[in-house]
C-alpha cells in the first residue's frame, strides 16, 4: 500500500494514489509539509509499525535462512511494478499480494513483513516524494497490516483444529478467511482514514469508494496463496503450473478492459470539461449583461460549494447541480432590458415585474438543455424565501430545494459586497447584518447560520486565490502613476479638442446644475485607462491623481459597457473625496466619433438629477462627440494638404 505515490508503487491496496482521480489531489501538489493531525496519524502508525518490524527483524535474523524468503521476497517486488488500476477508483490490483499471503503461510509473518517494508521504501524512494509523513506511512502501514493478517492466520488455524479435530482443511479454510480479513480492514480503514485526515475529507466516504474492490482482491489473493503452499512445506508446483496461465491469461483479458473503461473514463472527464466551460460561457455573457465580473461568479461558486460542503451535502448529482446552478441562476436576465436591471434609482411595480420574470425565463432556458442532474429547480426557486412570500411559487420552508436556499443566501451576500455601476459595496458587517435580520424570513436559519459561521474560511480563501492571481500576473507591470499614462498620438487632437469643448460644457453644467461638477475622460493609448482631458478645478486634483481603469468606477463601466448610467453614486469615482466635496450623485454618458468611442463625460452633483437634466448632459455629450468629429476631419484635411504641397 502507498499513501499518495503514484505509478509504480505497490498495488493491492492502494487508496487515494492515482493523481488523476485520488482524494489526496485535493491537496496542493507542491507541498512538502503536512498540518499537526495528518503527522499525528502517521506517527500513531509509524510506532505501531516499528514495533512489528522490530519483532519480525528479530525473528528472522536469528531463524535458518530459507530460499522461499528470498524467492518470494522478490516476486512481491517485481509484481507490484505490473498493477493494474481499477477504472474511476484509486485502487489497484496486482498479483503481488498473492506472494504477500504465500510467504505468511509458508515461511511465517516476519519475513512477509519486512518484505511489505522494504517495498514501500522502494516505492518512495523511486517516486522521489519528499513528503517524510507519507514515505513514513507507507513503510508502516504495510508492515502493521502483514504482521497482523499472519499472527491472526496461525492463531485461526491453531484454535479451528484444535476444535474440528481436522488439523489442515478446516483450519486452514478459517485462518484464510481470517487472514485476509484482518488484511483488508487494517490496510483499507487506515489508508482512508490517512488520506481522508490530509486531504480533509470523510474517511466514510474514501473508504467506501475502494472497499469492495479491495476485499474481493485480498479474499482472492489469500484463498490462491493458501492453495499454492502443500500443507506448510513447500510450495505445489503442479498447482503453480496450472494456476499461473489463468492468472497470465486473467493479467492480459482485464489490463485490456480497464485500459479501455480509463479511456472511456478519459473521454467523458474531457466532455465534462467542454460542458462546464460552456456553461461559464455563458454565465460569463449573463453576467456581463447584469454588469457584474467574472470574479462574482466564481466566488458565488466556490462559496456555494464550501457552504453545501458545511451544511453535510454529499450527494454527488446535487453537488453537480449546484455548481452548474451557481453559474446559471441569472441565466433568465439576457431576456430583461438593459434599462431596467441596471437602473440605480427605485424599481416601478411594472419594472420589478420584470425582474422577477428571470426566474421562470431562465428554468424554461435550461430545460431545454436536459441536464443530467436537477439544475433548473435550483434556478427556478433561488429566489423563494422561507416565509412562502417569494418568487415565482411561493415555496415556504423545507419545499425550496436545498440547494436553491443555499444559493439565494450565498447570491444575496456577494451582491451585497460588490461593487455596482449604481452603488458602492456594503463592508462583510453590514451584510451579516442584512442577512441575520433576514434569518427565518427571508432565508433558511439553519443555511445562515452556517454561511456566517464559514464567512472567515470563505475570506481566507477568496484571499488565497487573488494572492495567487497576482502571484500568476507577476510580470505585469506596476499600476502606472497618472503622469506616466499616454495618450496616442493620433488621439492628440481628440484631446486638445476635448479639452476645448470640456470648458464649454463646464459652463452650461454649472448654469444648469448649480455646485456641479464634471469631467471629460479620454481613453488612453494602452485602453486600459481613462485619464481627465478636461475636468473642473474641485474634482481635477482628486481624478488626475487617481485614473480609473476601464471596467471599474462609474465612468470606468460607462467606458467598458458604451451605456449612459444616471443618478448613480458620486464615491464610485471619486471615493473618499465625494463625501468631503458634498457629492452623492454621479451621471455618465458615453461620447462617440466617428462611430468610435472618443471619451466619456461624467457630471458629479449633491442632488440627482431630473429627467430633463439627464437628457441634456446626455445631449452635452453628443456635442462633445461632433467636436471631436470636426476637429478629426480638420486634421485629416491638412494632412493631404501637407502632402500634395510635398508631392508638389
Amino acid at each position: 500500500m502507498a499513501l499518495g505515490a503514484t505509478r509504480g508503487r505497490r498495488p493491492g491496496m492502494t487508496m487515494a494514489t492515482d493523481p488523476q482521480s485520488t482524494a489526496m489531489d485535493q491537496t496542493t501538489p507542491t507541498s512538502t509539509t503536512a498540518d499537526a493531525n495528518t503527522w499525528l496519524f502517521v506517527v500513531v502508525v509509524a510506532v505501531a509499525g516499528a514495533l512489528a518490524l522490530m519483532r519480525a527483524a528479530a525473528i528472522t535474523l536469528t531463524a535458518p535462512l530459507n530460499g522461499y524468503v528470498i524467492v518470494l521476497g522478490v516476486l512481491t517486488i517485481v509484481a507490484g511494478r505490473f498493477c493494474i488500476k481499477i477504472p474511476g477508483r484509486s485502487a489497484t490490483v496486482s498479483f503481488s499480494d498473492i506472494f504477500v499471503f504465500t510467504s505468511l503461510v509458508l515461511v511465517g509473518p516476519a519475513p512477509a513483513t519486512l518484505t511489505v517494508a522494504i517495498d514501500g521504501l522502494w516505492v518512495s524512494v523511486r517516486q522521489r516524494d519528499p513528503r517524510a509523513h507519507r514515505t513514513l506511512f507507507n513503510v508502516a502501514e504495510p508492515a502493521l497490516s502483514t504482521w497482523a493478517a499472519g499472527q491472526v492466520f496461525f492463531l485461526v488455524v491453531s484454535h479451528v483444529s484444535t476444535l474440528t479435530g481436522t488439523p489442515d482443511l478446516m483450519g486452514r479454510v478459517a485462518g484464510t478467511i481470517a487472514m485476509a480479513a484482518t488484511y483488508f480492514l487494517l490496510n483499507s480503514v487506515l489508508t482512508a482514514s490517512a488520506v481522508a485526515i490530509e486531504s480533509r475529507q470523510s474517511v466514510s466516504e474514501i473508504w467506501r469508494q475502494n472497499a469492495a474492490y479491495l476485499a474481493v482482491n485480498d479474499y482472492a489473493a489469500a484463498s490462491l496463496a493458501t492453495l499454492l503452499v502443500r500443507n506448510g512445506s513447500g510450495i505445489d508446483l503442479e498447482v503453480v503450473s496450472l494456476v499461473a496461465p489463468l492468472l497470465l491469461l486473467s493479467y492480459a483479458a482485464y489490463k485490456s478492459a480497464a485500459t479501455r473503461v480509463e479511456e472511456a473514463h478519459q473521454h467523458v472527464h474531457e466532455v465534462e470539461h467542454l460542458y462546464s466551460a460552456t456553461i461559464e460561457t455563458l454565465a460569463i455573457a449573463v453576467d456581463a449583461k447584469d454588469q457584474v465580473t467574472h470574479g462574482h461568479i466564481r466566488r458565488v461558486q466556490r462559496h456555494t460549494v464550501m457552504l453545501a460542503d458545511r451544511l453535510g451535502m454529499t450527494d454527488g448529482t446535487e453537488l453537480k447541480a449546484l455548481r452548474a446552478a451557481s453559474l446559471l441562476h441569472d441565466v433568465g436576465k439576457l431576456a430583461v432590458p438593459d434599462y431596467v436591471l441596471n437602473k440605480p434609482g427605485r424599481l416601478t411595480g411594472s419594472e420589478f415585474d420584470r425582474i422577477k420574470q428571470h426566474a421562470n425565463t431562465g428554468a424554461s432556458i435550461l430545460t431545454t438543455v436536459e441536464f443530467p442532474y436537477p439544475v433548473v429547480p435550483i434556478v427556478r426557486h433561488h429566489h423563494e424565501q422561507w416565509s412562502g412570500r417569494g418568487y415565482p411559487d411561493g415555496l415556504a420552508g423545507d419545499a425550496i430545494p436545498i440547494g436553491a436556499r443555499i444559493l439565494a443566501v450565498v447570491d444575496c451576500f456577494d451582491a451585497l459586497t460588490s461593487d455596482r455601476p449604481y452603488r458602492r459595496k456594503m463592508t462583510d458587517v453590514q451584510a451579516t447584518a442584512i442577512l441575520l435580520e433576514q434569518r427565518g424570513i427571508m432565508y433558511d436559519a439553519r443555511v445562515v447560520d452556517a454561511f456566517i459561521e464559514l464567512l472567515p474560511e470563505l475570506r481566507r480563501g477568496d484571499m488565497d486565490v487573488q494572492q495567487r492571481f497576482q502571484e500568476g500576473a507577476s510580470g505585469v507591470p506596476p499600476l502606472p502613476s497618472p503622469d506616466r499614462i499616454a495618450v496616442a498620438d493620433d488621439d492628440r487632437v481628440t484631446t486638445h479638442a476635448l479639452r476645448r469643448a470640456g470648458r464649454s460644457a463646464a459652463v452650461d453644467v454649472a448654469r444648469l446644475i448649480p455646485q456641479g461638477e464634471c469631467c471629460v475622460f479620454v481613453p488612453a493609448m494602452s485602453c486600459e485607462w481613462l485619464v481627465p482631458a478636461y475636468a473642473t478645478p474641485a474634482i481635477g486634483e482628486v481624478l488626475a491623481r487617481e485614473p480609473v481603469r476601464i471596467g471599474e468606477g462609474l465612468s470606468g463601466w460607462v467606458a467598458a459597457t458604451r451605456h449612459t448610467i444616471v443618478n448613480s453614486h458620486a464615491d464610485l469615482d471619486l471615493g473618499d473625496a465625494a463625501q468631503r466635496l458634498g457629492l452623492t450623485s454621479c451621471t455618465s454618458t458615453p461620447v462617440f466619433a466617428l462611430g468610435d468611442l472618443a471619451a466619456v463625460f461624467t457630471v458629479y452633483a449633491r442632488r440627482p438629477l431630473s429627467a430633463a437634466e439627464s437628457s441634456t448632459i446626455g445631449r452635452l455629450g453628443q456635442e462633445l462627440g461632433l467636436n471631436v468629429a470636426r476637429a478629426r476631419e480638420a486634421s485629416v484635411d491638412l494632412s493631404e494638404r501637407a502632402a500634395a504641397v510635398s508631392v508638389a
